[in-house]
């Protein structure tokens, strides 16, 4: 389970989106799971990335792995 103080950087909907994304979903599939539209992922994804100064997906799922989001 990530820790509260890395959870607390993003919302509780960008906390699903990662603990997804790290498993290897697409966002099709990731929109699929938490009931929403794909271009509504994107615009999470989007935000994430911005939010913690990362450049893509990949270096996305790094940091969530690394923080422990794929135990979740």
């Amino acid at each position: 389970m990530p820790n509260t103080r890395d959870r607390s950087l993003l919302t509780n909907r960008e906390n699903d989106v990662v603990e997804l994304l790290v498993t290897g979903d697409s966002n099709k599939e990731i929109a699929r799971k938490l009931g929403v539209s794909e271009t509504t992922i994107k615009v999470h994804v989007t935000m994430i990335l911005r939010k913690l100064h990362l450049k893509n997906r990949v270096q996305l799922a790094v940091w969530g792995v690394k923080r422990g989001y794929e135990s979740g």
